[in-house]
């Protein structure tokens, strides 16, 4: 026979066994979602900086097709420099208005120029029934 002090031992055995068990799970839980959200961070920066590359490319900065400068890179640097130098005066200056509107003025020319994509409309995309199957 098993005395109540073994038995409140096997018991709490059990629990500890169990509570590891799910302090484990928890920390492969959290690894995983730390993972998934750093992973988020990197593509929303590499979006980003392909977004800025595009629009060095547009300025014919870079060559899209080798992604290598155009121009000397030293004098691409200096000329990003005087850039960012200027735009220190914040964007109510001149200079700033007048490269914005520019450069606004070729993004919507681009964006014109887009083929829009498909709108799908009752008259092109089939009625479903409930029980998924099309209607003819």
């Amino acid at each position: 026979m098993v005395s109540k002090a073994e038995r409140l031992q096997q018991q709490y055995e059990i629990s500890k066994a169990r509570a590891d068990s799910a302090k484990a799970a928890l920390a492969e839980l959290r690894r995983i979602q730390n993972q998934k959200a750093k992973k988020e961070a990197r593509k929303k920066r590499n979006h980003a900086l392909f977004e800025s590359a595009g629009l060095m490319i547009l300025a014919d900065l870079v060559v899209s097709e080798s992604g290598l400068p155009a121009v000397d890179r030293g004098a691409l640097l200096g000329g990003l420099m005087a850039v960012a130098k200027t735009l220190e005066h914040g964007p109510e200056s001149t200079r700033f208005q007048e490269w914005k509107s520019t450069g606004d003025a070729l993004l919507g020319e681009r964006e014109a120029a887009r083929p829009s994509p498909p709108v799908k409309t009752p008259a092109t995309a089939p009625d479903q029934t409930p029980s998924g199957s099309a209607i003819v």
